[in-house]
């Protein structure tokens, strides 16, 4: 399985990825059923934990375990399958093109259609999960991952599309199984109930993930002092392309890694984790902590 970056690439940033890291990794990969990770993905997991070896095998344990627990957001991810191709029109997503000042990676999404009816939690952030693997295949290691959600056109409506559990194993996944490091989520068009919304997710967020949280009601030009218009779609009065056409080679990016995402979940559907429990780890307590000095009902609702 190869990616789109070589480990070159990320040695040339990153010199701390040295050959003796990576053989430890690769070994607790192999005692765990995983003899064909590629030293690129290795590198990714060692990144976003700041080179700490105990740090990245616990993000490594979450990220491989959840892959082979959770088909809902891991299983069956080409974008041609006609469930995938439905939320694929349903909603956009994309990977701007152009980083931040500070070289941070921005994922996008928001509504396509704003009917509650064709709006499908679970494959939608399949795709959001696709979409940043998607930009790590390309890039490799950044120095950080923002998140831009667009609410507008989200109704009381589509809270009744949620699932706990999933909203449970969502928040699970981004904060100690992701390997990037995450360093904001800036949400524009907040609706007038986000705090019932904020209600229902608080529980499953750490207080460093909470503290990532921005929230514009005003004109999207707040939004500016974090992410400029340089980095932004026209629609945000950026000076980039229109999210339509941004969302249009996204998907044609998604279909072009289709063998990638099949090999991965072959590769993954191996894994088994020694008998002895792995302690769940504070990877975004660590990112914060390093970025200053920077680491129940499960019914449907």
């Amino acid at each position: 399985m190869k990616l789109g970056h070589t480990i070159d690439d990320s040695r040339g940033k990153h010199p701390e990825l040295t050959n003796e890291l990576l053989e430890v990794l690769r070994n607790w990969a192999k005692e765990r059923g995983l003899s064909r990770i590629p030293d690129e993905q290795l590198a990714l997991f060692a990144h976003s934990c700041y080179f700490n070896l105990d740090a990245t095998r616990r993000c490594m344990d979450v990220y491989y375990r959840m892959r082979t627990t959770v088909p809902e957001f891991f299983s069956d991810r080409d974008s041609r399958l006609e469930y995938l191709q439905h939320s694929l029109r349903a909603l956009e997503f994309t990977a701007l093109p152009r980083p931040d000042r500070n070289g941070h990676r921005i994922i996008f999404h928001r509504l396509a259609d704003t009917r509650a009816s064709q709006y499908m939690f679970n494959d939608g952030i399949k795709l959001l999960l696709m979409s940043i693997d998607a930009d790590l295949y390309t890039e490799g290691c950044s120095p950080g991952y923002v998140f831009l959600f667009d609410m507008h056109g989200v109704g009381l409506g589509h809270l009744t599309r949620l699932s706990i559990n999933s909203i449970r194993r969502y928040f699970e996944y981004i904060q100690e199984g992701m390997p990037v490091r995450l360093k904001a989520i800036h949400i524009v068009n907040v609706v007038w109930f986000m705090d019932k919304i904020l209600a229902l997710i608080r529980p499953f967020m750490k207080r460093e993930l909470y503290d990532m949280l921005h929230l514009y009601t005003g004109d999207v030009s707040d939004v500016y002092p974090h992410i400029p218009p340089e980095c932004l779609p026209k629609d945000f009065g950026g000076e980039l392309d229109c999210v339509a056409s941004l969302h249009k080679s996204h998907c044609t990016k998604l279909d072009q890694l289709r063998d990638y995402f099949a090999e991965e979940e072959d590769l993954f559907r191996n894994y088994a984790p020694n008998k002895a429990r792995v302690s769940n780890g504070q990877r975004i307590t660590q990112d914060a902590a390093n970025d200053s000095g920077r680491s129940q009902n499960e019914d449907d609702i």
